[in-house]
């Protein structure tokens, strides 16, 4: 005894993802269920029946001579987060997987396509890595409701940056106007640390630490540690160029880099978690940080060692910083060969 009439649809309407049923050769769709329905705007009736070009050909960004090429190849398709625009602008995504199915309707094959809507995931995505390293984001959003990421030992470059002469100017300042001068300096930070693979791992109080090395298999996080120093000099020299003629408060900032163990995971409770990197190399990198000049990037000598040729150092030194016994060697990073300062 075969199925009742309607039960084919009523198995696909039970399912939580968009399913549509191809003919594979006429590209006729001959199935559509109502998650389909809902994320498409379009119904099943004005579906069934029409070619699935036209029936999705407002869409920008669907590529259907690739997915057919991509079947012809492998026997199937998998799209993940294809970004697809609607014809008022709007943008959203879709994770499409189609596979084919021998013996469908009069005998031709058919291509079963799975739709799954991932645009507040894509959205989420893109809003952490303003913050995280894709890598971070990536075990984040993998873990979903798993709790805590386990720490995990990596060598990473901490490069720890803070303004000097703040107290002293923050005290002729409205709140609004020191809130608008951190946000002229501090602001451009984050795109400068992403441009070189770093993450902003926290912002505290007039200044903040970066994070390079979190990404597996870089190899060159310290260079890119201090390339990223480099650049904020410019760009603080840069900031201050434009703020100061028209009288508008202007600030330095110190910087220093250091290079060697630490674990990174999260930190915290239920009710907020952190990730964060912790160890004595985060340690030595802010207690090294203390004894920089304006404008000045201090280096140690493990981060210069691993950062190979290429850089200008100014004349190196022993220091003693707070909390360690050992004293420290550290070294002015003055530039890079080949590199327009400024």
């Amino acid at each position: 005894m075969g199925p009742e009439p309607g039960a084919e649809q009523r198995i696909l309407d039970s399912l939580g993802w968009g399913v549509l049923v191809v003919g594979r050769w006429s590209r006729v769709i001959h199935a559509f269920n109502r998650r389909m329905e809902e994320l498409s705007g379009i119904s099943r009736a004005e579906a069934v029946g029409r070619p699935v070009a036209e029936v999705f050909g407002h869409l920008k960004g669907l590529d259907f001579e690739a997915l057919d090429a991509e079947i012809r190849a492998t026997g199937g398709f998998e799209a993940r987060a294809v970004r697809l625009e609607r014809p008022g602008g709007e943008v959203v995504y879709r994770h499409l997987r189609g596979d084919v199915l021998e013996g469908g309707a009069g005998g031709e094959p058919a291509v079963i396509v799975s739709v799954q809507d991932v645009t507040e995931r894509e959205f989420l995505r893109w809003s952490l890595t303003r913050y995280l390293s894709r890598e971070v984001v990536d075990l984040v959003l993998g873990r979903g409701r798993e709790g805590p990421i386990e720490g995990r030992e990596v060598d990473a470059a901490v490069l720890v940056a803070d303004m000097r002469g703040f107290t002293g100017a923050a005290e002729g300042l409205t709140p609004q106007e020191l809130f608008d001068t951190l946000n002229a300096y501090l602001g451009p930070m984050v795109e400068v640390v992403a441009a070189r693979r770093g993450m902003i791992d926290k912002f505290v109080g007039d200044g903040f630490m970066a994070v390079f090395g979190l990404e597996a298999g870089a190899g060159d996080e310290v260079a890119e540690a201090l390339r990223a120093a480099l650049d904020l000099r410019d760009r603080v020299a840069a900031v201050t160029r434009e703020r100061g003629p028209r009288g508008l408060p202007t600030l330095g900032l110190g910087y220093a880099v250091h290079w060697g163990p630490a674990v990174a995971g999260t930190v915290g409770g239920d009710l907020r978690m952190e990730y964060t990197l912790v160890g004595d190399t985060v340690n030595v990198a802010h207690r090294v940080q203390e004894m920089a000049g304006p404008g000045e990037i201090l280096v140690t000598r493990p981060a210069a060692r691993a950062a190979g040729d290429g850089f200008r150092w100014g004349e190196p030194r022993w220091v003693r910083v707070r909390g360690r016994k050992a004293p420290v060697k550290i070294a002015p990073l003055l530039g890079e060969a080949g590199r327009l300062e400024g």
